[in-house]
């Protein structure tokens, strides 16, 4: 991790509208880079970003765009996490199921996605609800 950022971390509200996530993926991508991570796997962390606050928007909050998302970067020794805080119906570790990418091929849909991808792109992906709460907590190693 680049010197000077070790348990730094930045919180940015917005409210739950798409239109917000090009705000929020630039700050994912831009925070990856600082800490050290390449271009691609800044990207990486980009696109779970997007995901993840796109399904906060569109199935926890039902696309009422009177809500907000909480986005927290930590930045703690060796890896970058990723932390979206909203008082929606969340999901639980034992609540998800990732879809088979050859079964998606075979019989392709819009959606559905977002998850595997998020897993595949992220080190660890958790869900949990707290004090009223949702959370969703990406974390990406560096190194």
């Amino acid at each position: 991790m680049t010197a000077g950022f070790d348990g730094q971390r930045f919180r940015l509200i917005i409210p739950s509208q798409t239109r917000y996530l090009n705000l929020v993926t630039n700050l994912a991508k831009r925070a990856s880079m600082a800490v050290g991570l390449d271009d691609s796997a800044a990207a990486k962390v980009s696109i779970a970003v997007d995901e993840a606050v796109t399904n906060i928007i569109l199935h926890a909050y039902k696309d009422d765009p009177n809500q907000v998302v909480e986005i927290e970067l930590r930045f703690v020794s060796g890896s970058l996490e990723v932390h979206l805080f909203h008082t929606g119906h969340g999901l639980r570790n034992d609540q998800i199921s990732l879809p088979d990418p050859n079964e998606y091929v075979r019989h392709p849909r819009k959606g559905g996605l977002g998850l595997l991808l998020m897993s595949r792109f992220m080190d660890e992906v958790r869900f949990q609800e707290n004090d009223n709460r949702s959370e969703c907590c990406m974390i990406k190693r560096l190194g």
